[in-house]
């Protein structure tokens, strides 16, 4: 696999964060429901949506550049999302996008498409690059499955990781899209049995719901292009060893399975810094310290002790 470059350096280098703003255009006639919906869920949702410019004519609800990131995010739901990245551009298909009503603004970053089913589609432009695509369930009448197509230039592959975290491969192995671990919420704030299905390049996630559910409720896949959880990677000495320095992006890293975390700084480093000592480093800090400090200093001399051993030594074992 071909590394990314861009983001790998062996001495200090300046990073740089892409903001968007717009205009605020006139919303749909009720969008409080539908936002009040989903921030009750994850209210976090609504707060970091991204202020672009958002509009229900045209070809394209949103057409933004965010924190590095492209997105667009269309007015008729069958023309599906696209999110373009320094890996390269995924695009991704919605559920029932052949029945939906075309996009209502919900607010700057968010719009939803009404599935005529019992179920909304409201894809949430996060404030990271990431596409937080929810689903809101209204009763037990609705669907329990809902299907994205992921495509890419060259074919792409979905991989399910060994801790159950999922990626997004093009044709040349080359890694071009995360998807963040499933979850859904009932109106109580009660966790849904929610799982994903892959066949071939469809993710479908499941929500099961029915009796003893609380309607509405809420289930998001999201999507964060490649390259977006590390703003840089840095090799330095020292009289021990090797360091390698990860700045971390800011985005949300507890919604991500510890492999994809791993996937991620893979497709940047050099192949003599992966391994089971280095993933457990990596994922210690992204678990336990997050954006809270910075950088996440990997060490070449630290020994491969087991994750659980490594997060007792606050991520650096002796």
């Amino acid at each position: 696999m071909t590394k990314v470059t861009k983001r790998w350096v062996s001495a200090f280098a300046v990073g740089t964060t892409i903001g968007t703003a717009g205009a605020v255009p006139a919303f749909a006639d009720n969008p409080d429901d539908t936002l009040a919906v989903v921030a009750s869920a994850t209210p976090e949702t609504i707060e970091s949506a991204a202020s672009v410019p958002t509009t229900a004519t045209g070809e394209n609800a949103i057409d933004a550049t965010v924190a590095g990131a492209t997105v667009t995010v269309p007015v008729d739901a069958s023309n599906g999302i696209t999110l373009g990245s320094e890996g390269g551009t995924v695009s991704i298909g919605l559920p029932f996008a052949d029945q939906a009503a075309d996009a209502e603004v919900q607010k700057p970053g968010v719009v939803s498409f009404d599935n005529r089913n019992g179920s909304s589609t409201v894809p949430v432009v996060q404030s990271d690059g990431s596409v937080q695509i929810n689903t809101i369930i209204e009763g037990a009448d609705a669907p329990t499955s809902y299907s994205y197509d992921y495509d890419c230039s060259g074919g792409v592959t979905l991989r399910r990781l060994a801790d159950g975290g999922i990626v997004a491969v093009d044709g040349a192995g080359e890694l071009v899209a995360s998807i963040a671990l499933p979850w859904a919420k009932d109106a109580r704030g009660k966790d849904v049995a929610t799982r994903y299905v892959i066949n071939g390049t469809t993710l479908t996630q499941i929500v099961e719901h029915g009796v003893g559910s609380a309607y509405p409720i809420v289930a998001d896949p999201t999507t964060l292009g490649s390259n977006g959880f590390y703003t840089k990677i840095v090799q330095n000495s020292s009289s021990q060893g090797t360091i390698i320095s990860v700045y971390p992006a800011q985005i949300k890293w507890n919604a991500y399975s510890g492999d994809t975390i791993y996937a991620n700084y893979k497709a940047i480093v050099p192949a003599a810094y992966e391994g089971n000592k280095w993933r457990d480093q990596l994922v210690c800090h992204a678990a336990n310290v997050g954006i809270w400090k910075t950088p996440w200093n990997l060490d070449s001399w630290r020994p491969d002790v087991g994750y659980a051993r490594t997060v007792l030594a606050a991520c650096n074992p002796q």
